[in-house]
């Protein structure tokens, strides 16, 4: 015997939905479908055409027990309004099951709007007080808001304690001494100009640097004197190279894994030392004795691929950023780790450094991390951060630099390429730009006049300071550059890429 899905009642003429195969009294489902023009179980489009009449064997079904059976007129009302109250009470218990997921919606998002409101107050506060950091440690304050904006002495954070008390003496001297003369600095006479860098091409280029198997220059630095060049290869090994004289000096062996970074630490006094780092978790120390360079010492301590190395302004340290999340200030004389910052519990994100720079006021270091933010670190300070930039979000931060006046920070990803700008003073993304999907980004970095930005990658772009016009671009390599450096007052540019060349842009004679 069948029911009807609306009366629940075996019917009087039984037909069946061809879309939910539910069986209905006709005269139910039709005025139904007339008032709805759907299927009241499974809320599927329904026309009269969809119902088949089921026949039903005996043909004849029991009549409906009834009252009053002598009045066949009232009986028959009685059907229709039992009928109608049926569809009633169908759709009241569909309104009611609404109403009820409705409400658990709404009391759900009251709650998690509840979270959401105490943990942006929260994260307002830790900005607040970032900004108020790192503001005083780059020498800006805001002015009052009545007042004409007007730039503010620069103020002393208290310390921590991180640092052996000598150590951060000579941090603050450097800083006191670089940053007071931060607003009076500008490029150094006869430095190039915007409409002389347009003009750049490839004047000279030194091949086959390195070995072959692996092939590739995946580091780059150029010494004060823009003659002497320092790369590291995939090859493992460290190479000292003389433009002029277009010789090796020096091929440096001792590093395990590819080198990722090197740099020239140049002193006043002392002699130049080049310093690399390496995915075999070392940093290696490199000098000059009679011509011949050779290994001075190796900075150890860390668990993971150093991806990440800058030399503090005042030439006695060197930074180094891990992929085992944390970072390390070496003392370079004496060949050992001064201290070790590590991730700080109870924050959100990466500290899996994968590109470390250094402020140019020597106080304030930056790390990108994997998942595509900066970790902004006072050096004084081990158990707090000076603020964390939100840069490439979902992938990796994969190199990052400050400009020469201190004011903006400028970051990549080899994943995204999207050149961003962030505004030290505000915290904030100043400027940035998406090169064509198809170009992948190695490196950026500000040159020392902190006019241009040059990115590499698929090819070389140089970027205006403050416009961030684009006014060279250069393309005429065989594979992907892995470095650039503006020498010789920028005058000239040298490259380094994974075909094995250096290439010096410049003005042709």
């Amino acid at each position: 015997m069948f029911f009807c899905a609306i009366s629940g009642s075996p019917p009087t003429a039984p037909v069946v939905s061809k879309t939910s195969g539910t069986v209905y009294e006709k005269a139910l489902i039709e005025r139904y479908i007339e008032e709805n023009g759907t299927d009241p179980i499974s809320g599927e489009p329904l026309t009269k055409e969809d119902l088949v009449d089921v026949k039903a064997k005996p043909s004849t079904i029991p009549p409906r027990p009834a009252n009053q059976t002598s009045i066949p007129a009232l009986l028959t009302a009685l059907q229709s309004e039992y009928d109608a109250i049926m569809l009633e009470s169908l759709e009241i218990k569909k309104a009611f099951q609404s109403s009820r997921q409705e409400l658990a919606n709404a009391l759900y998002r009251e709650d998690a709007a509840t979270r959401v409101i105490a943990r942006l107050m929260k994260e307002r506060d830790e900005a607040r007080t970032a900004l108020s950091s790192i503001q005083s440690t780059i020498g800006f304050q805001a002015a009052p808001a009545a007042a004409e904006e007007t730039p503010a002495e620069d103020v002393e954070m208290a310390p921590e304690g991180a640092l052996p008390a000598e150590v951060e003496a000579k941090i603050m001297e450097t800083n006191a001494a670089l940053s007071s003369g931060r607003k009076k600095r500008k490029p150094a006479p006869g430095y190039s100009k915007a409409d002389q860098v347009k003009s750049y091409t490839q004047i000279s280029h030194v091949p086959s640097l390195h070995a072959t198997k692996p092939a590739g220059i995946t580091a780059l630095d150029v010494a004060q004197d823009g003659n002497v060049v320092v790369t590291g290869g995939a090859d493992k090994a460290v190479q000292i190279f003389d433009l002029e004289a277009s010789k090796v000096l020096g091929t440096l062996k001792g590093h395990t894994k590819a080198v990722t970074h090197v740099a020239f630490r140049e002193k006043e006094g002392e002699p130049r030392v080049a310093i690399s780092a390496s995915a075999d978790k070392t940093v290696r120390l490199w000098g000059e004795d009679d011509g011949k360079w050779s290994a001075k010492g190796s900075l150890t301590g860390h668990k993971g691929e150093i991806n990440g190395l800058a030399v503090h302004p005042s030439g006695s340290y060197v930074a180094a950023g891990s992929a085992d999340s944390t970072w390390s200030l070496y003392d370079i004389a004496s060949a050992q780790e001064v201290v070790k910052y590590a991730a700080l519990p109870g924050v959100d994100g990466s500290f899996a450094y994968t590109s470390f720079a250094v402020h140019p006021d020597g106080v304030l270091h930056g790390g990108g991390t994997k998942d595509g933010s900066v970790r902004v670190w006072d050096a004084r300070q081990s158990s707090s951060l000076a603020a964390t930039l939100s840069s490439h979000e979902g992938s990796d931060v994969n190199s990052l630099s400050f400009s020469e006046n201190g004011y903006y920070l400028a970051t990549s990803s080899s994943a995204d390429p999207t050149v961003k700008i962030f505004d030290l003073r505000k915290l904030d993304v100043l400027s940035s730009w998406t090169l064509p999907s198809e170009n992948t980004i190695s490196e950026v970095r500000f040159d020392a006049s902190a006019q241009f930005l040059s990115v590499v990658g698929t090819d070389l772009r140089v970027y205006a300071n403050k416009t961030w016009d684009e006014l060279l671009k250069f393309d005429d390599n065989a594979g992907v550059l892995t470095g650039a450096r503006f020498t010789n007052l920028g005058s000239k540019i040298v490259l380094s890429g994974l075909d094995r060349t250096l290439r010096v842009l410049g003005t042709s004679a």
